[in-house]
């Protein structure tokens, strides 16, 4: 049988790069495709923005309160044997108020 040959096309000989200049060039790159693809990454941001409440840093009559809720909203028995006395009269307190539920 006779020997079939394939084409390898030839490897582009890359220049070496020093880290300062391939920082740069990497910088530049991002630039560009920044510029780019502006108004796709400014949309993208005010989609992230109105997703992800961020901390109110404004005090006063402009400030708007943000209360975390509770991540949490039953116990159950597991909960009550193993926690310390005085977290466990706390749960007891919340059950019995109704602002938590209990659960077997």
């Amino acid at each position: 049988m006779a020997k079939v040959q394939t084409f390898k096309p030839k490897r582009r000989n890359k220049k070496k790069m020093t880290p300062e200049e391939a920082k740069k060039a990497r910088s530049e790159y991002q630039r560009r495709y920044y510029l780019a693809h502006r108004e796709k990454a400014r949309e993208y941001q005010r989609l992230y923005n109105l997703t992800h409440k961020k901390k109110q840093r404004m005090k006063g009559a402009n400030g708007v309160e943000y209360v975390r809720e509770d991540a949490k909203a039953t116990f159950n028995t597991h909960d009550l044997m193993h926690a310390p006395v005085e977290k466990t009269l706390k749960m007891l307190e919340k059950i019995i108020s109704g602002k938590r539920y209990f659960t077997m």
